[in-house]
């Protein structure tokens, strides 16, 4: 009873974790508690504190790695919204010059 209190516990405690860092909080709660569960079974109570800490090494390498892509998604969009806006500031400047030599006509 009380390991399942544990794993209930890691479980919420991860997926607020994972929620915080934008990462799916299901996931890592799924996986907190089948990890406690497991640990459990198997070795008892006193190493599931060390896998939890292992599981939050996963995250932690897994959120730097999708932070990295990130920026690099974000640089890309905003190089690209550059160009956009470049575009559309060529445009409205070609369009305001004909807009001037039909005046001028």
């Amino acid at each position: 009873m009380v390991g399942l209190i544990v794993a209930i516990g890691f479980a919420v405690l991860f997926h607020r974790m994972a929620a915080y860092e934008r990462l799916s909080p299901w996931m890592w709660a799924a996986a907190s508690f089948a990890l406690s569960m497991v640990v459990l079974l198997v070795m008892g109570f006193a190493p599931v504190l060390f896998a939890q800490v292992a599981l939050y090494g996963v995250m932690w390498w897994y959120n730097a790695r999708k932070g990295g892509r990130r920026e690099q998604d974000w640089a890309a969009r905003r190089e690209e919204q550059h160009h956009i806006e470049e575009e559309r500031w060529r445009r409205a400047q070609e369009e305001i010059q004909r807009d001037r030599k039909r005046r001028e006509r």
